[in-house]
């Protein structure tokens, strides 16, 4: 009785653990065609996967992938046009907002802003000044003057008439000298081809910097009001962007900028943000891998989610990945994120027919895909962009086992069960 009961209870254990082993993998044919299916996301082991074709289907197309971004009453279009609602009349003035050779503009103050301002024998009304929260500036003796969104020349000839409006000087005496101290954050908005669009502020520095060195001088480099940091701020470019038209919006005027050179080496034109600055960086609905690399307009390193599990574990401590690991230069590829996972090595009889998910989320449709491939594939078709693509911010990586490696487990479990079992027979 004892035996049969033994059998019966590893009849019914095998039953119920054959359906809580590794999922079977679904066959790509059934799951997967592109040119049917068009609530597909499903790449199998064999399907190559592109990030263009997965966006071009049907049911991503009616997502419109142009983004229009509002000046005013205008849009600027992914091809960089100017459209209003009043048609060929509103385009015709469009061809006087795009320069198509970039001309500097002026920089205008913004709030926070420090300046030296200094008054040729008028020492009494000579100050070192900030911009307050309401945009104006204090000099001694003087009424406030309105500084916010005035140009440094602007900003001369206003104090200049307030001296003559109060009487303080004679006009032909007065001489201003207005040097800058340091330029203060900024809000810019991002929006187009970048990984976080939206209001980011930039030139922000950290207490050591803005501590005062003892030094004599005057003046502020601005280093963090270009814009390479608004988009570094904004995630960093995506790779469908198309770098030779990021477009600057300032004050319903567009300014069109070639940043090509900044990934080639080649010289760019320099261009300082001010607040309020709207950067536009157009989409060319072409996934380019070779934009997916560490560089000063894109994310310097990606975070990956990461499992690699034979069996569930019980804490953190048992299964989790490095750290570390799941750290990666932008640019790193699926086979390296599965040697980070320690998915790959091991004994080639039990290891080398696993397989992994990769789940990640296309940037030209704004949905998820997943991909199928298996270890041995990978490897042998590691040098094929379609077979082993390149890792993006937030992907999840996740290594199931091979047949092998689920019967030894199956094997364990039964083990687990029969001998205490026996072992309860002979008590």
């Amino acid at each position: 009785m004892t035996n049969l009961s033994h059998v019966t209870l590893i009849g019914l254990f095998c039953v119920s653990v054959s359906a809580c082993v590794t999922p079977n993998r679904p066959a790509s044919q059934d799951i997967c065609q592109l040119t049917t299916s068009s609530e597909c996301h499903y790449f199998g082991q064999h399907t190559p996967y592109d990030r263009q074709i997965s966006a071009q289907r049907p049911n991503n197309l009616k997502l419109g992938l142009i983004e229009n971004v509002p000046i005013n009453n205008s849009y600027i279009n992914a091809n960089s046009h100017l459209l209003t609602k009043e048609g060929v009349k509103a385009q015709h003035l469009a061809l006087g907002l795009i320069d198509s050779q970039w001309q500097k503009a002026q920089l205008k103050l913004s709030v926070g802003d420090k300046l030296d301002i200094n008054i040729l024998n008028g020492e009494d009304f000579s100050k070192a000044v900030e911009i307050d929260a309401d945009g104006n500036i204090y000099l001694p003796f003087i009424q406030s003057v309105s500084a916010k969104n005035l140009t440094l020349i602007q900003l001369n000839d206003a104090i200049r008439h307030q001296l003559i409006v109060e009487k303080l000087m004679q006009p032909a005496a007065i001489r201003i000298s207005i040097v800058p101290i340091s330029w203060a954050p900024i809000n810019i908005t991002t929006s187009g081809a970048v990984y976080e669009p939206g209001q980011h502020m930039i030139n922000k520095k950290q207490p050591i910097e803005t501590k005062d060195d003892g030094s004599d001088f005057s003046g502020d480099q601005a280093t963090e009001r270009s814009i390479d940091a608004a988009l570094r701020s904004s995630g960093g470019i995506r790779p469908d962007a198309d770098l030779t038209a990021v477009n600057v919006i300032r004050d319903n005027r567009i300014y069109r900028i070639d940043l090509t050179g900044v990934l080639t080496g080649e010289s760019i034109q320099e261009f300082t943000l001010m607040a309020g600055d709207k950067v536009y960086v157009p989409s060319t609905n072409q996934f380019n891998d070779e934009l997916a690399r560490p560089s000063p307009i894109t994310t310097p390193g990606i975070r990956v989610f990461m499992s690699n599990l034979t069996q569930p574990a019980s804490s953190n401590s048992q299964s989790a990945v490095d750290r570390e690991a799941t750290r990666f230069p932008y640019g790193t590829r699926l086979l390296h994120g599965a040697i980070a996972a320690n998915c790959v090595g091991g004994a080639q009889s039990t290891n080398a027919s696993r397989y992994i998910l990769l789940v990640t989320k296309n940037p030209l449709s704004n949905q998820m895909d997943v991909v199928e491939r298996s270890i041995d594939g990978l490897i042998q078709q590691s040098w094929k962009n379609n077979m082993n693509p390149v890792l993006l911010p937030g992907d999840g990586i996740a290594c199931y086992d091979s047949r092998m490696t689920n019967f030894r487990e199956l094997a364990r479990s039964l083990t687990d069960v029969i001998i205490p079992s026996s072992l309860i027979g002979w008590l």
